[in-house]
């Protein structure tokens, strides 16, 4: 280990420090990235979960059309091939990331999302990664959900994703949040229920449920 240590030292104190960077960033793209077919995918087990899992299950049923995922960053982009032969929409706030959204793409929050859509306009809404990494208080998190709720169509799904630990979960959403209770829970088959919890050390929890 001692030896490693010191060759790290000399490698950089050798090589220029614009090289030291780059070969930085190669590694932290070779660990945090894989390659599946011509398209990098974060290479987290709940990224994992969703793409060969969830949206594959919804992609393939016929009454699953209208789709939403909520959130929008350059692993995201692969998503519009997926859903190619469905109306798919995403929606983002942040307006450089237009570029990994969906071709039908709203730069906003998801609190707004009943400005665009009548209501029950969707049949699935996919929205995970965003409780905690931006969205964050109380009145924001129950009025995406109440959003939410608004644009799904009467027997339409949600799916909710969020980190729960500590130091990503702003307060316990799912116990908490009235407009989130709105919705009953949904059995999905390929996970046995309603309820899945991704075996990382960010516990990522996926909750399937849908609008009565």
């Amino acid at each position: 280990m001692k030896a490693f240590i010191l060759a790290k030292s000399f490698v950089k104190d050798l090589l220029p420090p614009f090289l030291v960077r780059q070969i930085q960033k190669l590694l932290f793209i070779t660990a945090t990235h894989r390659l599946h077919g011509f398209d990098l995918h974060l290479n987290l087990p709940d990224r994992r979960i969703l793409e060969s899992v969830i949206i594959p299950y919804f992609g393939k049923l016929d009454e699953f059309d209208k789709i939403l995922f909520v959130g929008c960053d350059w692993y995201t982009k692969p998503y519009q091939k997926y859903f190619r032969k469905k109306d798919y929409w995403t929606i983002e706030i942040q307006p450089e990331k237009r570029k990994y959204g969906a071709k039908k793409h709203i730069v906003d929050a998801i609190e707004n999302l009943s400005n665009y859509f009548v209501d029950g306009y969707f049949d699935l809404i996919i929205f995970t990664g965003v409780f905690g990494h931006g969205l964050n208080s109380r009145d924001a998190t129950e009025e995406a959900f109440n959003q939410c709720f608004k644009c799904l169509r009467p027997g339409g799904v949600l799916v909710f994703g969020w980190n729960d630990i500590p130091e990503l979960t702003p307060f316990p959403v799912t116990e908490e949040c009235h407009n989130f209770k709105k919705f009953s829970p949904y059995f999905f088959a390929p996970l046995s229920g309603s309820r899945y919890v991704v075996g990382d050390q960010w516990k990522h929890t996926f909750i399937f449920c849908t609008k009565p």
